[in-house]
């Protein structure tokens, strides 16, 4: 196609659909991304959440024998996780909430663009069928066939008249 020839719209519409198909690889790629950093986040909250209830567990065991000191080091290492596990939770939420955004535009991109496709495989078949039955009418419409099956519609139309007019005639004059 040179530089001057004329798009048709559907192929324009090709041409953007191509676009979109473009920017859905592109989400696609970024919710890929999201869920692996969703799985990690969730990853580190489980290890996290592990390591504080471990700790806790030991500082009661310090308690339990009767060693304070060593059941405050316990805590303040339970302290620090349960602190890296409120991070890590926020995170995790933030990048729940936006993955779910992103896979709902995803799938919203799949359904507009299954749905332009689709009515464009319609609109181009009506187009094909409006131009077989243009080329038809032309071809047919100007045959000598087509002039004389018209001359016999009018010539059957006029004796049906004829027919009609002549039956309300003799309705109306008694049947003389």
């Amino acid at each position: 196609m040179s530089l001057f020839d004329k798009r048709s719209e559907a192929d324009e519409i090709k041409l953007q659909l191509a676009e979109l198909a473009v920017k859905l690889a592109d989400v696609r790629k970024q919710v890929g991304e999201l869920n692996d950093e969703y799985s990690r986040l969730g990853e580190q909250c489980v290890e996290e959440k592990s390591q504080s209830d471990e700790y806790e567990a030991y500082a009661k065991k310090a308690i339990a024998a009767g060693n304070p000191d060593d059941a405050k080091v316990f805590l303040n290492e339970k302290y620090r996780h349960d602190e890296r596990l409120k991070q890590f939770t926020a995170q995790f939420t933030s990048v729940a909430d936006t993955r779910k955004k992103a896979m709902e535009l995803h799938d919203q991109m799949v359904r507009e663009i299954n749905t332009a496709k689709a009515r464009l495989a319609v609109l181009e078949a009506r187009n094909a069928t409006a131009d077989a039955t243009m080329h038809y009418a032309k071809t047919a419409g100007s045959s000598e066939f087509d002039e004389k099956l018209s001359k016999m519609e009018a010539e059957a139309d006029m004796k049906e008249a004829y027919s009609d007019a002549r039956r309300y005639t003799e309705d109306d004059w008694g049947g003389k």
